[in-house]
């Protein structure tokens, strides 16, 4: 066993919202360790970015190397039906608020890499390659051991946070219970193509959902050339099939119209990647010396491209609470520790409640034909940006297109849609 290291805060895992916390922390003047247990660059999902998260990127130093990345400059998003029967096209710059128009698609294995070396150029120690083994946590500090060839390093803080993404690790080792949150249980399945049809002019970057009854699409544009393409379904329906998740992405794409034209050209770029048990939240998100940011807290199914914003703007929370708690040297308080919680569970309920009125068929055709009367339009485009946050002026809107969704159940308010393939519909018309 090698000596004891020493650093004010430990952060595990060096994906956006570890890199995060650690270019704030450092930036105030802590010494931070990240440990990450993969080697950057890597593939990773989750390539949407949302404008509302650029104050954060901002106030942690990265924008500007972001901003230089060289990543797809996003400015909204659509939806449409898989038989392309019905589209809609959002643009963020309609929104209530001035100045969240723009945002980015990334390449997670690049932009990844930006913030984790921003986080090193930041101060902090970056150790990847490195598998946290284990963490103890007590009321004056933590440790932490680590491999370190055939032996392991111990290191000391006063701070830990979970960054860990679905690993969950802390969340394991201290046995919380995993809360799933009432959405049926869905996987992914995914590949990077190029080829595959872009949108002209201002709209190139705008990432595309096809609505398919039970399911999705999404179309991300990465770069000139390479589009992130993924299908969602739930898991009952995969079982039912008897399918693969590879077979069952290439019988959609064959069986909707929409995404077969714009797949008509398009060539696979490497492997399948498959992901599922989507939602999950942990109703405790930190102790006296330990927090939970981003995935390693919960996680909310990916339709509206939440997962990196809610990472790094936990991070930005879970840090101040640090540096004001070590201002008076003591660990966080039961309130401080509510408050947390309370505020990432918010910013996911948000989100929780758009996912379930998308994935609700009559709740979609209200969705689908929004209206600019009394501002319903620019309230649903602020919160496809990111805007999760408190304003009498964005939530009775939003409470208000929720009712509008409930009256529409029962009484029809708009036109139906038809989510039938085009296989089902020749088939009917036959």
């Amino acid at each position: 066993m090698s000596a004891t290291l020493v650093y004010d805060t430990i952060v595990i895992g060096g994906g956006p919202g570890g890199s995060t916390t650690g270019a704030f922390l450092a930036r105030a003047g802590q010494r931070v360790l990240i440990l990450e247990k993969e080697f950057f660059p890597r593939f990773h999902i989750g390539e949407s970015l949302l404008p509302f998260g650029n104050d954060v990127l901002k106030a942690s130093g990265a924008w500007p190397k972001v901003e230089a990345g060289g990543f797809m400059t996003k400015l909204g998003a659509e939806f449409v039906t898989g038989n392309s029967s019905k589209f809609h096209r959002f643009w963020f710059n309609n929104g209530l608020v001035p100045g969240y128009g723009q945002s980015f698609q990334v390449e997670r294995s690049r932009f990844d890499d930006v913030l984790l070396k921003h986080a090193a150029e930041c101060g902090c120690d970056v150790r990847q390659g490195t598998m946290v083994k284990t963490v103890q946590i007590e009321a004056g500090g933590t440790e932490v051991t680590f491999p370190n060839g055939d032996g392991a390093h111990t290191a000391r803080s006063r701070w830990v946070v979970d960054a860990s993404g679905r690993d969950t690790f802390l969340a394991r080792t201290l046995q919380w219970k995993r809360e799933p949150l009432d959405l049926p249980k869905r996987a992914a399945v995914f590949a990077h193509f190029k080829g595959v049809y872009r949108n002209p002019g201002a709209a190139a970057g705008h990432i595309t959902i096809v609505r398919l009854k039970g399911g999705w699409f999404w179309f991300i544009p990465l770069d000139a050339e390479k589009t992130s393409v993924g299908l969602v379904s739930t898991l009952d329906k995969l079982k039912e099939s008897g399918e693969t998740m590879q077979d069952r992405f290439e019988r959609t794409v064959m069986e909707s119209s929409e995404i077969s034209q714009r797949l008509r050209d398009a060539q696979r770029v490497g492997e399948y990647f498959t992901a599922s048990d989507y939602s999950y939240r942990f109703n405790q998100l930190a102790t006296e010396r330990a927090l939970l940011v981003g995935d390693a807290g919960g996680f909310i199914d990916p339709i509206f491209s939440s997962g990196v914003y809610i990472a790094i703007k936990s991070a930005q929370l879970a840090t101040g609470l640090i540096l004001r708690a070590d201002q008076s040297r003591r660990g966080l308080t039961t309130g401080e520790r509510a408050r947390y919680a309370r505020e990432v569970h918010r910013m996911m309920g948000v989100y929780f409640k758009m996912i379930s009125l998308y994935y609700d068929d009559a709740s979609f055709e209200v969705f689908m034909n929004p209206v600019s009367r009394f501002k319903l339009l620019a309230a649903i485009n602020s919160i496809l940006a990111g805007n999760t946050r408190r304003s009498f002026a964005m939530w009775w809107r939003f409470l208000f297109f929720r009712t509008v969704c409930w009256i529409h159940h029962r009484r029809r308010i708009v036109p139906r849609l038809n989510f039938a393939d085009r296989a089902a519909a020749r088939a009917t018309s036959l």
